[in-house]
């Protein structure tokens, strides 16, 4: 294995095996405690519930990566990738592909604090789940074999979305979300396995969650016509 390789494969200091897998089984309490605040919230305020939750998984994920990460991981991370470009034209394709999403639903973003919320949310939220899923997560298992970190990243990454946000959003509890999910964290998940960057998976992340119009469908104002 040479240097280049070396590099990609290992970009964080290795950490203490009682952390990494507290690091490795975090999302099962990120998740439960995204559930039980969506459910507490949501007695008051409906499908509004989504901004305590998101508020309460940021502060969550942002104390991991800070708690369970040595080093400056924002400098690994978002350094230039190595390898195929390959990855990280897939890695914003992804994203793009919800640019139909956009023209369809464009209409519902009529107020201007939905509009605020969507672009906050959209330009902000990538960084920390591109940090935690991807990030965190995948330099936890680099040592498991055939890449099975960025299987169980992926997994994780996607069953989230309906046990925390699909309490009360009726599209991302349909089952075929679970479908896109997986297959957008699989290629986020080998571009960064693959370049040991993460710039192209915060871009193409930003992208699915503004063109997707990751706001109106957590407050169901839209809901994607193969969704209803």
């Amino acid at each position: 294995m040479g240097e280049g390789e070396r590099e990609i494969r290992a970009p964080m200091p290795p950490l203490a095996s009682s952390r990494r897998w507290a690091v490795i089984l975090s999302p099962i309490g990120v998740i439960a405690l995204g559930f039980a605040v969506q459910r507490l919230a949501g007695l008051a305020m409906g499908a509004w519930a989504w901004i305590p939750t998101m508020l309460v998984f940021w502060c969550a994920v942002a104390s991991l990566i800070r708690w369970g990460s040595r080093g400056n991981p924002a400098r690994l991370w978002l350094r230039r990738p190595t390898g195929s470009g390959l990855w990280s034209v897939l890695a914003l394709g992804v994203g793009l592909v919800s640019v139909r999403e956009l023209v369809l639903g464009w209409h519902v973003l009529r107020s201007p604090t939905l509009v605020v919320l969507w672009l906050g949310f959209g330009l902000l939220n990538p960084w920390l789940e591109e940090g935690y899923w991807r990030g965190l997560l995948i330099d936890a298992t680099r040592d498991w074999p055939w890449g099975l970190g960025v299987v169980y990243s992926t997994v994780l990454f996607a069953l989230s979305h309906p046990f925390i946000w699909g309490v009360h959003s009726a599209a991302l509890r349909h089952p075929a979300v679970l479908i896109g999910l997986g297959l957008a964290g699989g290629v986020w998940g080998m571009a960064y396995w693959r370049t040991g960057s993460l710039r192209w998976t915060i871009a193409g992340h930003a992208c699915a969650n503004l063109f997707g119009l990751s706001v109106p469908v957590l407050l169901n104002l839209y809901v994607p016509g193969g969704l209803r």
